[in-house]
């Protein structure tokens, strides 16, 4: 992902949304293809090579990005454009979220003996073969249904031009590093990466502690992360779109932060008060009422870098042109691989080294809390200090926003032919 996400993202600037939909999905056949045929651990390990141009949430996400903006004409637009790119931004992640829940269940269905056909023994490979044929459809819906109007717009310039000069992959990956270094970009890209590190550092400990110091069991903790992403799932479909049109971007970034970091606490207080309770009980696995108190927080948590995810989506892609959307997202899926490898590494590091309350390891869920709520608490006052200074250019630029143009002349855009720049709404 670290390198397949940046290169996917500058394709999309480069061929479009509809060519590089159709080669991530087929791309994606290719590997349950040869998973389907695997009878070696060698082979096992082929079939994860076609996965780094597996980038079909990318594809979806640029997608959404570029139809909702790129022709505003004021504030007003502008405020209904960052809106709409929030909305669709959410709803994409709830249609993933819900795949990625019924998908396993699935999988696991098809390879339970009996379940597809009685007496039938069962099949570790069906689902492969199934996901073979799904992603061959997902091919011909891209090429049936996704639009790519710029391409068609750009190829008329082409033809106008008797010397056209497309940019090369080392060009294209030259602006991708412009575009991070950007003095309006660079602060949300860090942040985005060190929220990816908290995210990781605490979804990494807490099924430790669940499972080692306070008996949960696998169904028990299956539970809650379903719970956790259904939640997410609706929260995305129907109520990001009000906060952000009442609120602002802003707004719901920095709130995102304090209730996430909270909720860190929050658990660990009832990890605690709970370990407490079970050094005086014979039971071997945790009560249903400590069960229910901490899905509740874990739905906090996962609303919160919910919000505080599609936020920051929002604000940086209404940071750059349209034509720039695509490699923006590529980068920013690279970058928060990067935090997902080094998360959970920190994350063990952490509770080893911890201190205070009941220990599992040498460590406790305390430490993991407070550096997690160090982290986002600081995080929020950055984005105040990054908000500020955006403003004060906002005055001196009186009002508007410097244009930035794409230098990307030659090649296919993402989005459409517009250059015009739609800055983060301000609340």
């Amino acid at each position: 992902q670290t390198i397949g996400s940046p290169l996917v993202g500058m394709l999309l600037d480069r061929i479009g949304i509809r060519m590089t939909s159709a080669m991530v999905y087929l791309s994606s056949a290719l590997s349950y293809l040869i998973l389907a045929n695997a009878n070696s651990m060698t082979a096992l390990f082929a079939s994860k090579i076609p996965t780094a141009l597996q980038h079909a949430f990318l594809v979806a996400q640029a997608t959404a990005a570029c139809s909702t903006g790129g022709d505003e004409k004021g504030e007003e637009d502008e405020a209904k454009s960052t809106t709409n790119r929030a909305r669709a931004l959410a709803r994409m992640t709830t249609a993933y979220t819900i795949g990625a829940t019924v998908g396993p269940a699935l999988g696991g269905y098809l390879a339970t003996p009996g379940n597809v056909v009685e007496g039938v023994e069962g099949d570790l490979y069906r689902g492969a073969r199934w996901a073979v044929v799904g992603s061959l459809v997902s091919v011909v819906i891209s090429l049936l249904f996704l639009s790519d109007a710029s391409s068609s717009s750009n190829a008329e310039k082409r033809s106008a031009d008797s010397s056209p000069s497309p940019k090369s992959f080392v060009s294209q990956l030259q602006n991708s590093v412009s575009i991070a270094l950007r003095a309006n970009l660079w602060p949300l890209l860090l942040v985005k990466i060190i929220t990816g590190i908290a995210s990781s550092i605490h979804s990494t400990a807490l099924p430790l502690i669940l499972s080692q110091q306070l008996n949960f069991d696998p169904s028990q903790l299956g539970i809650g992360m379903s719970i956790a992403s259904f939640s997410v799932a609706a929260f995305g479909a129907v109520g990001v779109s009000p906060l952000v049109s009442t609120f602002g971007v802003q707004w719901l970034a920095r709130v995102g932060l304090v209730f996430r970091g909270v909720s860190s606490v929050i658990a660990a207080i009832v990890i605690t008060a709970a370990a407490a309770a079970a050094a005086l009980s014979t039971a071997t696995v945790a009560s249903s009422r400590l069960v229910r108190d901490l899905v509740a927080v874990s739905v906090i948590h996962a609303l919160s870098s919910h919000a505080l995810a599609t936020s920051l989506t929002t604000r940086t892609t209404g940071s750059v042109t349209v034509e720039e959307r695509g490699a923006l997202l590529g980068l920013e899926h690279g970058l928060f691989a990067i935090a997902r490898i080094a998360g959970p590494a920190l994350g063990t590091a952490i509770l080893s080294a911890g201190y205070g309350g009941e220990k599992v390891g040498g460590g406790s869920f305390w430490s993991i809390a407070l550096a997690c709520l160090f982290i986002d608490l600081g995080l929020v006052n950055s984005l105040l200090m990054y908000h500020d200074r955006a403003m004060i250019r906002r005055k001196r630029s009186g009002g508007k926003v410097a244009q930035t143009t794409s230098s990307s002349n030659d090649s296919i855009s993402v989005c459409s032919k517009s250059k015009k720049k739609d800055d983060y709404h301000s609340d």
